[in-house]
């Protein structure tokens, strides 16, 4: 599906939004970045931006834009608990941050090089507990099933091949995306029952089960 923005409008999108500071980089986040996008998947951007304080989330004609201070951005890559959970669950999306680069500032490269050589698997414990504790409020608190609920799902993939590979790699295999496809198309109609809240609730298990042995888990390939 054609992007309703190209980079250059986009880039431009949030230059003038945050004309007050300096853009840093902006890159794909959300479903673009984790290839999960479909048809009705709106746009998401993570913005940097240069001495600014605190994050902002605004939406602009199907763009979401998650703007980020630089300090504020690698708390968040340091899965910081200060920060809001919702912020922290997506901090693996640095992982495809290269491949989905939409602006670079080059007098901030070296910044921008320091992110991309962050080894997520040194945080990856606490961006676990993120995600449980996060997810852990919805599936066993409110039990309800609701549409961002697909990142269990997706985290579960992931961890699936992290287990034998010692890489935590967010492209996931087809099984998972289809199970995620899923998901975010039925989450609301035939999916919205007992039934697959059982299902998230047992992938959410998984995943507290994996965390929980991270300490002394023996991979086939360390990393």
């Amino acid at each position: 599906m054609a992007r309703k923005f190209d980079k250059a409008k986009l880039t431009e999108i949030v230059i003038n939004m945050f004309s007050m500071n300096e853009v840093m980089f902006i890159y794909y986040c959300g479903s673009d970045n984790y290839k999960t996008k479909q048809k009705k998947s709106d746009t998401d951007l993570t913005v940097v931006l240069k001495d600014f304080n605190g994050i902002i989330h605004a939406s602009i004609d199907g763009v979401d834009i998650f703007a980020y201070g630089y300090g504020d951005f690698l708390q968040r890559q340091s899965i910081n608990d200060t920060l809001p959970l919702y912020n922290l669950i997506h901090a693996d999306d640095i992982i495809n941050m290269e491949e989905n680069i939409i602006y670079m500032n080059e007098l901030y490269l070296t910044d921008y090089n320091h992110v991309k050589s962050l080894k997520f698997e040194d945080v990856l414990p606490e961006y676990l507990d993120a995600v449980i504790t996060y997810f852990n409020q919805l599936i066993n608190v409110e039990k309800v099933v609701v549409k961002r609920s697909y990142h269990i799902i997706r985290v579960r993939g992931i961890l699936e091949k992290f287990l034998t590979t010692g890489k935590y790699d967010v492209n996931l295999d087809e099984v998972w995306l289809e199970k995620i496809f899923d998901h975010k198309k039925n989450w609301d109609k035939t999916l919205s029952t007992e039934e697959h809240l059982l299902q998230l609730k047992t992938y959410l298990d998984e995943i507290i089960t994996i965390r929980e042995g991270l300490s002394t888990w023996k991979l086939n390939i360390p990393y």
